[in-house]
């Protein structure tokens, strides 16, 4: 991005996510983002490459939320297992209640290639608060887990495989209007493999 206008740049991905939360992403060009944000495509041009680099940058906005929300969480519990737990519990309830913004993240938005080590670490803010989160748990002996990154890892994305399939439809049907016990079944289940009894 290039001697970038504050104003103008919160605009257009205001504007733009209000696109993506009708359309897919596939569906939506730049000229379409440029009439919805009322400037033109070279105006959009000079902030952004392209249209996944815009919605990449929408993304890292609405993963910042998730990781607020998910931070919040965790403080207010007290101890680092139950700062894990809240921390896990507080995503499941946030994608469920946000299931748009949540697919978009999650799996509808390009993944970002060719970057930077630096800059492809800012889409892993939420795994990497978990991680830090499980350390601490493994640190007071709470938690086993030779290497929370994948542990964290491999929580968030099952667990998003959950929500996923609740949140269109293909998970039991008794699961459809109340989420918990299924999503809870796996939390549990990857809890009873971390944490020490």
């Amino acid at each position: 991005m290039r001697n970038a206008n504050p104003e103008l740049v919160s605009s257009i991905k205001k504007r733009t996510l209000e696109l993506l939360m009708e359309k897919e992403p596939s569906e939506i060009g730049m000229r379409e983002i440029a009439k919805n944000c009322g400037v033109s495509a070279t105006a959009i041009y000079h902030y952004y490459k392209d249209k996944d680099c815009l919605f990449q940058e929408i993304s890292l906005d609405c993963l910042s939320k998730i990781n607020s929300v998910i931070e919040s969480a965790a403080d207010k519990a007290a101890s680092p297992k139950e700062k894990v737990l809240a921390s896990i519990r507080s995503f499941r309830d946030w994608s469920l209640k946000n299931p748009r913004v949540a697919s978009l993240v999650m799996e509808k938005i390009k993944s970002a290639v060719n970057l930077s080590p630096e800059e492809t670490e800012k889409f892993y803010v939420c795994n990497r608060t978990g991680e830090k989160l499980l350390e601490l748990c493994v640190e007071e002996g709470s938690a086993r887990s030779e290497n929370p990154r994948l542990d964290v890892g491999v929580l968030a994305f099952g667990l998003w495989g959950c929500i996923q399939s609740v949140i269109s439809r293909k998970s039991e049907v008794e699961y459809w209007e109340n989420s918990e016990p299924f999503t809870e079944r796996f939390i549990n289940m990857w809890a009873e493999n971390i944490f020490v009894k």
